[in-house]
């Protein structure tokens, strides 16, 4: 024992020698977590801190319950010669002492070890025994390191020697320390009842935060322990339910994130506001998208993997006769319209990423056409990588940004490299088709420039190989490399060459293309027109016209064809992977940010079922962030704001003054001009090719593509759905008559045809409405809402144009005929 000078010199390290405490070996966070527990009271309790839970000892991992068990003072009476300690685990903790689980009461012993958990491990001491360490308790810590070569075998329960047997399974059948805090971990389960499934599934949806460090497939995990449990221990019928029930609060949670995202972003449209927009800015909205493109992405491969193999079960479980058979149909019809909707989350999350780094690409490419990689070089130019020019370095940084997104929320390497093909394409189209509109005002046709633009495009090509995409960079930044290399050939080379040469030095340029550079040269170099650069006839584009000398010797200026310019039509597509995911419950062990939140559902299951069918969730849970269940609809329109639809349509402002982009449309880049010409209010006009592009290349996989409740007929009225889900409202449609007043920014009204959306309906329906506008004001339209005329003239089974013409001309007031949406329509609006 220490002197009486030493005990007055710490207040803690005199109670260590006057209380009994908790000494901890094994913890869990090292911010929280303490290195000594005092047991100086007459009670303790042991738990996890909650907002209705605060224990005197308060341990912080995640199954820890708030209350996990009680220690307590029994006091020397006639029964007992001495005080004691002892411990009162609560129904349901994991608690073991000396690797023996304990149910009941014990009482501690100097040199016991308490397992708490399966993290913590903590040494009891009772300083007042004025004793060492029991040899069971040295033997016992041992053995949870059997990596030391030297010492007997010990058992890992009781801590005592093993003897050597015999035979050649004496190995095998020797104990292990099966009960410590690092035993093998068994078969992954989730086992819940139906009655807690909606709980269940809302619970994980919100259990991760996707800024946090914990693991980001998670819920892909979780909901896959669902998805196995229910299949294996529910009816057909209630499986198929989870199924869809799971994907559509992927997809309503995805709905919510890139509303918004949309909301964010409406500020950066003017000039001012969008050459300030950086990826920066982007990252935090970004991470909500990329966190559940990556989960979904996982549970639609489990469900196509194994939901064959469960339904196949089922079959051959029940006796397929008269209702058993429409239960068995409806739960297949689930699992497919399930793959649908997780395949739809994927694609739509896949365009909002790329819609928006494009965006921010936007805005930075441009100014490399005019960078001068050459500024940097100084005396210390002989290092081995010179800094890049400030042009090349921004674009690099979204780059750079983006590669890090992806990896840190474990998106499919597949996806990842499919998204970056599109970043290429989007790069070298709109570099492309600015420096052949554009370049002889910016010189970038002389020859100096050109020097200039190829190696800039060079740094450009060598930091991409040394990310990783040397192959797809060649493959789509090739025509501006070819362009680049052509300007900065020197005349008197370039003259000396034939239409034939060039186009076998170059073949990655059309034709067409390669006349445009051609005549633009031709024309700075001031050396007339040269015969030798005249195509064959049998090359001759169509727009050139025959026997003539190709307009190498008229103006540079004329309007350049569709042939000229690249096309953003043509981006690559999205096929999704076949192979090399992560989720699999099969594993032998499972990452541990995985597994504890797998023990947190666990007891948070329990904790359930310890309350009245009624009560809400279990102590220790927090609340869920988001009320997953259906949105209301709001005759307000800055209430309860319906999320985008997944396909996009044209959006139109009605009025004057530019358009901003609509956040759903498809894969189809930033169509506003680089000098923000504000004559054109329909700019930009959506599309629905990108999205049947991606259903023929690979997204067409399952049925079910129509969506549920909608008319077959092209020109029939969609009536509000009625299905056992969803509340009856075959009542709930009327039809009103709305009068409007242009403002200074028009009506205030985004319209889109009912067929570009997931409603598969032709009519045109309000999509957007702008606050404080004349079409907010009348408190009466809402996002869903259909328009049946307009003046008087029917607007059933025209099209989108001739909807928008008609309004236009409409005069300063018009008349609209509305049908009033349910809430399904305006969900898929």
């Amino acid at each position: 024992g220490p002197t009486a000078e030493e005990r007055s010199g710490s207040s803690m390290r005199y109670s260590l020698y006057q209380s009994p405490h908790l000494l901890l070996l094994q913890g869990y966070s090292q911010q929280h977590d303490s290195l000594v527990y005092l047991l100086n009271r007459e009670q303790h309790t042991v738990g996890q801190r909650t907002q209705a839970s605060k224990p005197s000892i308060s341990l912080s991992a995640p199954d820890i319950l708030p209350l996990h068990c009680t220690i307590r003072k029994l006091r020397a009476s006639r029964h007992r010669s001495e005080e004691k300690l002892v411990l009162e685990p609560i129904a349901g903790a994991g608690i073991c002492v000396n690797f023996s689980e304990v149910a009941r009461t014990v009482v501690l012993r100097h040199g016991d070890l308490l397992s708490l958990g399966l993290y913590y491990l903590l040494l009891y001491k009772d300083p007042m025994k004025a004793q060492p360490l029991p040899a069971q308790t040295l033997l016992r810590l041992r053995a949870l390191h059997p990596a030391a070569p030297e010492g007997p075998p010990v058992c890992g329960a009781c801590g005592s020697l093993l003897k050597e047997r015999g035979g050649p399974s004496s190995k095998k059948q020797g104990p292990s320390p099966t009960g410590g805090p690092r035993a093998p971990r068994r078969k992954l389960l989730l086992e819940f009842e139906p009655v807690a499934e909606d709980v269940l599934l809302r619970r994980i949806m919100t259990l991760i935060e996707p800024g946090g460090d914990d693991h980001k497939l998670t819920p892909a995990f979780l909901l896959c322990l669902c998805i196995q449990h229910s299949a294996t221990s529910f009816e057909p019928g209630d499986f198929g339910q989870l199924l869809l029930k799971a994907a559509k609060m992927i997809q309503s949670t995805v709905w919510e994130r890139t509303q918004e995202l949309a909301e964010k972003q409406s500020q950066h449209q003017d000039p001012a506001t969008l050459s300030r927009f950086t990826i920066t800015d982007l990252l935090p909205d970004l991470q909500h998208i990329l966190f559940w493109m990556s989960n979904a992405i996982e549970v639609l491969y489990f469900v196509q993997q194994k939901s064959p193999t469960y339904i196949q079960s089922m079959e051959e479980e029940l006796d397929i006769k008269g209702s058993k058979e429409s239960l068995f149909s409806s739960t297949i019809t689930a699992s497919e319209e399930a793959m649908t909707v997780l395949e739809e989350v994927i694609m739509y999350t896949f365009q909002q990423c790329v819609y928006y780094v494009s965006k921010c690409l936007y805005v930075s490419l441009p100014a490399l056409l005019e960078c001068n990689p050459f500024q940097n070089e100084s005396r210390e130019s002989w290092r081995a990588s010179p800094p890049l020019p400030e042009e090349l370095h921004r674009v690099v940084l979204i780059y750079q940004a983006v590669l890090d997104l992806l990896r840190q929320y474990e998106v499919h390497p597949e996806i990842t490299s499919q998204m970056f093909a599109y970043l290429f394409f989007f790069s070298n189209t709109l570099l492309f088709n600015q420096l052949l509109d554009k370049g002889s005002s910016l010189g970038c046709f002389h020859w100096s420039q050109g020097v200039k633009l190829r190696a800039s495009v060079r740094l450009l090509l060598e930091w991409l190989r040394g990310a990783g995409f040397e192959q797809l960079a060649q493959q789509f930044f090739a025509k501006l490399a070819s362009v680049a290399n052509l300007l900065a050939m020197p005349s008197s080379q370039l003259v000396q060459m034939t239409w034939p040469s060039l186009r076998a030095e170059f073949p990655a340029l059309s034709p067409a293309q390669l006349h445009r550079v051609l005549s633009q040269c031709q024309a700075v170099m001031d050396v007339g027109c040269i015969a030798a650069w005249q195509p064959g006839e049998e090359e001759s584009p169509a727009t050139f016209q025959p026997g003539e000398p190709l307009a190498l010797c008229s103006p540079p200026s004329l309007c350049l064809s569709d042939e000229t310019l690249e096309s953003f039509d043509n981006h690559p597509p999205i096929i999704l992977p076949s192979g090399g995911f992560k989720v699999d419950l099969e594993v032998e062990t499972l990452d541990d940010n995985v597994y504890r939140h797998l023990l947190y559902i666990r007891h948070f299951l329990w904790s359930l079922q310890s309350k009245s069918p009624h009560a809400g969730e279990g102590p220790g849970s927090a609340p869920p962030k988001v009320a997953l269940a259906s949105v209301p609809h709001a005759p307000n329109p800055t209430e309860g704001l319906s999320p985008p639809g997944w396909v996009g349509g044209s959006w139109l402002q009605l009025g004057r003054g530019p358009a901003p982009p609509a956040s759903s449309c498809l894969l189809t880049p930033p169509t506003t001009p680089l000098n923000f010409d504000s004559a054109s209010p329909e700019s930009p006009q959506g599309t629905d090719k990108g999205l049947q592009g991606l259903r023929r290349n690979g997204m067409n996989g399952t049925k079910g593509s129509t969506p549920e409740g909608c008319s077959p007929s092209p020109c029939d009225y969609p009536t509000p759905e009625s299905s056992s889900r969803s509340s009856a409202t075959d009542d709930f449609c009327y039809v009103f008559v709305v009068e409007l007043e242009r403002g200074p920014m028009g009506l205030g009204m985004g319209l889109i045809d009912g067929l570009h959306t997931p409603l598969g309906s032709p009519g045109i329906y309000i999509r957007t409405l702008i606050e404080d506008s004349p079409a907010a004001a009348d408190g009466r339209l809402s996002i869903g809402d259909r328009i049946l005329a307009v003046n008087g003239t029917s607007l059933i089974g025209a099209d989108y144009q001739s909807a928008v013409d008609l309004i236009r001309s409409g005069g300063k007031k018009l008349r609209f005929l509305i049908a009033k949406s349910d809430m399904e329509i305006a969900k898929k609006i």
